[in-house]
């Protein structure tokens, strides 16, 4: 076989390994972990072209509100506004974010999780969006439930120590963004939150 065809052979063997974009969540949470907020407007873009919206209005504790969100694949940006409330009322601090993912890495962290466990077989996610204050996580859960569900963990299947426990959950998630927005105590122009 000459060099030139063997090059060939080689690089269509791996371009056949090579595992494709897919979709990972149909279900969005967004929520908080310090009391009430307005997600007045957040949205996750993904690597296929798509993504979906966190804007789910009034959220308080975690994981928050929950909506279809359509089908979304791994996620490479995060932009958007939200508010923290009062208890009696109206706008604390305003707070918006535009940052991108490391979808690469969100990606195996990805995988990760979908091939963690030993029996639960749940492949469609949930993507979710956290806040607290100007920091802004988004978390990716299969929602393997310890009271429901076998969730034991398949022996050498997180090597980097990514998956961990949800915030006071027994639920397992992988965090694939954590960063800081900026903050301001009237709101920012253009948003939601704007008069």
């Amino acid at each position: 076989m000459n060099k030139a065809l063997l090059a060939l052979t080689i690089l269509l063997l791996l371009t056949a390994c090579e595992e494709k974009p897919f979709y990972v969540a149909n279900i969005g949470n967004a929520g908080s972990l310090d009391g009430p907020y307005s997600m007045g407007s957040i949205s996750v873009a993904d690597v296929l072209g798509g993504g979906g919206g966190f804007g789910y209005g009034a959220v308080n504790g975690y994981p928050g509100a929950s909506a279809d969100i359509g089908r979304m694949g791994v996620p490479k940006h995060i932009e958007g506004y939200w508010a923290k409330k009062y208890p009696e009322g109206g706008f604390q601090y305003y707070y918006r974010i535009s940052a991108n993912i490391d979808s690469e890495l969100a990606e195996k962290k990805i995988r990760t999780l979908r091939n963690y466990y030993k029996s639960f077989k749940g492949k469609t996610g949930s993507m979710q969006v956290v806040v607290e204050r100007e920091r802004v996580r988004i978390f990716y859960t299969l929602y393997c439930s310890p009271s429901y569900d076998d969730c034991t963990p398949k022996d050498n299947s997180d090597l980097n120590h990514w998956v961990e426990k949800a915030p006071g959950s027994v639920r397992n998630v992988v965090v694939l963004f954590d960063g800081k927005g900026e903050m301001s105590s009237t709101p920012f122009p253009d948003s939601p939150y704007e008069d």
